[in-house]
């Protein structure tokens, strides 16, 4: 039998045993707790946490910001937010009764206003609690569909940001919210990131949008002190197509085209995309706008 001859490795340089597997987690920015860096810089925004339309006569459960909470609408159609648990019996606010002014908890009657003040303690009502005690609340605003909230200390409490685009007569705002199984992070820097549309948009499997968003573009990234512009540029022919998308801190993102191919000139494409990337903990996030 003929030997074979010496079975040689391929050329190249091969880094697998000195590269780990994953990098390290840089938690000074996946990290959204109470006092960890990031989970501080966030409870320093407005930022929602809901659509409208999911609060409902029932109380709602949400996670935000590693935290659980309670919204809700009273009778008197004031939004509030409060820790999820108790302060009698660390049971669940979610199972509360909206009252006509604040929330009260269906096992013992204890009632809560929207700012966390306790307004009733039935079961002891000459004891005193309500007031030395006050639960856990944040601040509410709901605006154009969405129900959005501060987190942080009252004495730093921002102006409630209201965008030009978001007060356009005529225009159609329709909310949306999707959860998504990832840090913020990994979905915040998508927005910043449009090289994207060149390939998983139109080269993976099928043409996503229109056929000249396959043609990789010149990008550029124009930082100021609260908000970036990314813009995106294409020569066709005898036209140069700039597309530009706005981030505002932390994580709002508003993209100004969706539909065009820029064979066209136009300044307003009449169909736009602002939404926020929000924490819910540090392995799970919501795209809400």
């Amino acid at each position: 039998m003929n030997q074979s001859p010496q079975p040689r490795p391929p050329r190249g340089v091969f880094r697998g045993h000195e590269n780990p597997i994953r990098p390290p987690e840089d938690s000074e920015l996946t990290h959204v707790g109470l006092g960890t860096p990031c989970g501080e810089y966030w409870r320093r925004f407005w930022f929602p946490v809901a659509m409208t339309q999911e609060v409902t006569d029932l109380p709602l459960r949400i996670r935000i910001l590693g935290e659980d909470l309670v919204l809700f609408r009273d009778g008197s159609g004031r939004y509030g937010l409060l820790h999820m648990h108790c302060s009698y019996r660390n049971t669940s606010l979610e199972f509360g009764l909206i009252e006509e002014r604040g929330i009260s908890f269906c096992y013992h009657g204890w009632h809560y206003d929207i700012d966390g003040t306790i307004l009733a303690t039935p079961d002891d009502p000459e004891s005193g609690v309500r007031e030395h005690v006050r639960h856990g609340a944040y601040p509410v605003i709901e605006y154009k569909g969405l129900v959005f909230a501060y987190m942080g200390p009252s004495a730093e409490m921002p102006q409630f940001p209201v965008f030009d685009t978001f007060e356009l007569p005529g225009d159609d705002l329709v909310p949306y919210s999707i959860s998504m199984p990832c840090n913020w992070l990994q979905v915040a820097k998508n927005t910043t990131d449009p090289i994207r549309v060149a390939f998983f948009h139109s080269r993976k499997r099928d043409i996503h949008f229109a056929d000249t968003w396959g043609d990789v573009r010149l990008i550029q990234w124009f930082e100021g002190e609260w908000k970036m512009n990314v813009a995106a540029s294409l020569r066709l022919v005898d036209m140069v197509w700039v597309a530009i998308q706005k981030i505002v801190y932390p994580a709002n993102g508003s993209v100004t085209y969706l539909w065009e191919d820029g064979t066209e000139e136009k300044y307003f494409t009449r169909l736009g995309l602002s939404k926020w990337s929000v924490p819910i903990d540090d392995t799970h996030c919501m795209v809400i706008g």
